[in-house]
Order: C-alpha cells, then sequence, then structure tokens
C-alpha cells in the first residue's frame, strides 16, 4: 500500500508540473480556473494554495517591509503566516498586488518564463534585498526549539524553461563573488526549471547524498534524478514552507510597532 500511495503521489505531482509550465489544461488541477491565460505567477500562486496549509496566506506580490521601514524590490509571490497583518484592500479579488512585514513572511517566489541568466541575476537582486527581521531572541516558545530561523522565508525560483544547470550555477558563482555582502540567508534556497533541473542550498553543516558523497556547506548543489526534477523540487517547497509554517506558529510576534512608525 505504501509503494502504490509513493507511485501515485509521484504521479499527481508529474502532472501538476505539466499545468506549471503549460503543457496541461489548468483545469486538470485548478478546477476554478476561468481565464486560460492565467499569468506564470498567477499559475505558481494557485499551485502554493492548493497545497499549502490552510494557516498560510499566499498573494501575487509586492514587496516586504521592516521595523524601520526599509522596503524589499518587487517580489512575485508572498506566503504570509496567518498571524501576521493583511494589507489588501486594493487587493480584493486576490489577482492585484499587496505588500506584508518581513517579520510574517515565510516565504517568497520569484517566477520567470525562461531562466536565463540575466532573468536569474534580477531575482537574485529581488532577494538580496529583503530587509532584515527582528531577532528571534526571547520571542520563542521556551518549549519549543526554532530552527533555521535567520533563512526565513524560504526563497523560490521557479521558470518553465531555461538554461543549463552549469550555466546556472556559473551566474550564481559570478554574482555572489561580485556581491560577497549578500548573506547566505538572502540567497535562493531552490531554484526549479522545469521538469529538467533543481538546483537546491546547502546549509552552513553540509550534506550527504543518498550515495555517500559530502557536499560542502553554504554552496549551491544541483539535483540528478533520473525519474524527472517536478516531483521531488515540487514536494519540497510544499514541506519546507509547512515546516516554516509549524514552527513560525511557535514565534511571538507584535505588529504594534506599525502604529508608532506610521506618520498619523
Amino acid at each position: 500500500m505504501t509503494k502504490a500511495f509513493f507511485e501515485r503521489l509521484n504521479a499527481y505531482y508529474l502532472a501538476v508540473g505539466k499545468v506549471l509550465r503549460g503543457e496541461a489544461d489548468a483545469a486538470s488541477i485548478f478546477p476554478n480556473t476561468t481565464d486560460i491565460g492565467m499569468s506564470r505567477e498567477n499559475v505558481y500562486a494557485d499551485f502554493l494554495k492548493l497545497h499549502l496549509p490552510a494557516s498560510c496566506t499566499v498573494s501575487l506580490g509586492g514587496f516586504l517591509f521592516d521595523r524601520e521601514g526599509q522596503e524589499s524590490k518587487q517580489l512575485d509571490v508572498l506566503v504570509v503566516d496567518d498571524l501576521a497583518p493583511q494589507f489588501n484592500f486594493l487587493n480584493r479579488d486576490g489577482n492585484g498586488k499587496t505588500f506584508a512585514c518581513i517579520d510574517g513572511c515565510i516565504g517568497v517566489a520569484s517566477i520567470k518564463s525562461t531562466l536565463d541568466s540575466k532573468e536569474l541575476r534580477n531575482a537574485l537582486a529581488g532577494f538580496a534585498s529583503l530587509p532584515e527581521k527582528q531577532p528571534l531572541a526571547q520571542r520563542q516558545n521556551p518549549m519549543v526549539r526554532i530552527q533555521n530561523y535567520d533563512n526565513w522565508p524560504y526563497k523560490i525560483i521557479y521558470a518553465k524553461s531555461g538554461v543549463s544547470s552549469d550555466t546556472l550555477i556559473d551566474t550564481l558563482t559570478t554574482f555572489y563573488e561580485k556581491q560577497p555582502s549578500v548573506p547566505m540567508n538572502r540567497r535562493p534556497d531552490i531554484i526549479h526549471v522545469g521538469d529538467s533541473l533543481c538546483i537546491c542550498k546547502v546549509g552552513p553543516d553540509g550534506a550527504t547524498t543518498k550515495a555517500g558523497t559530502q557536499i560542502a556547506g553554504n554552496t549551491f548543489h544541483p539535483i540528478n534524478l533520473a525519474g524527472g526534477i517536478d516531483p521531488y523540487a515540487l514536494c519540497s517547497v510544499i514541506t519546507e514552507l509547512q515546516v516554516t509554517a509549524a514552527a513560525a506558529r511557535h514565534v511571538i510576534t507584535s505588529y504594534k510597532w506599525l502604529v508608532d512608525g506610521a506618520s498619523f
């Protein structure tokens, strides 16, 4: 039974991947879709909405701000926890732009049609502009150990097609060699290009492949899977965001400072 389920799950994510690439009817996965010409951002946002826990709010992008009033560049998709204030007065139908506080943001995505070096640099610059969160300090539930907080929000780059893995890694390397001040927690966690490639950021402690190969920490590693990339990449995005959403519920965050910071 277990094997049968995971085979079904693999097939399910293969189907979702085809929809995201525009190779299948969106209505086959997103039954409420009425606009066949939906934007790539909208399709990916719908994918997240239909797979993330109900505690997550997914919206087409905007910008993120911090306690000092610093703002990020425009981002395509925002995923915010259920305790953060929302600013949707001009986004009532869910198809407009919004903004959110970085302290309540658990995920951001940059969506491209074709990911070449120019578009990748654009996405990297967007992530580099993310403002700083409040330090965790004593804001966490003392009964829970919050891991990886400094790396929040989870950062996704998705494109339906793109250049080779080697080219993208070379672009990543060159970009950060020229801008070494960009910290690791403002660099992408996953780069997913269609069903062809996936590049993941390795944490500071490094990692080990199933074959036993050691991977250095704070690097980018291509994932090679003969059975297709989509199931691994899409499932990884959902599970990583779910873990972050669960942890976020144990961080005490107050937004009273919005009153003091605003020019009322």
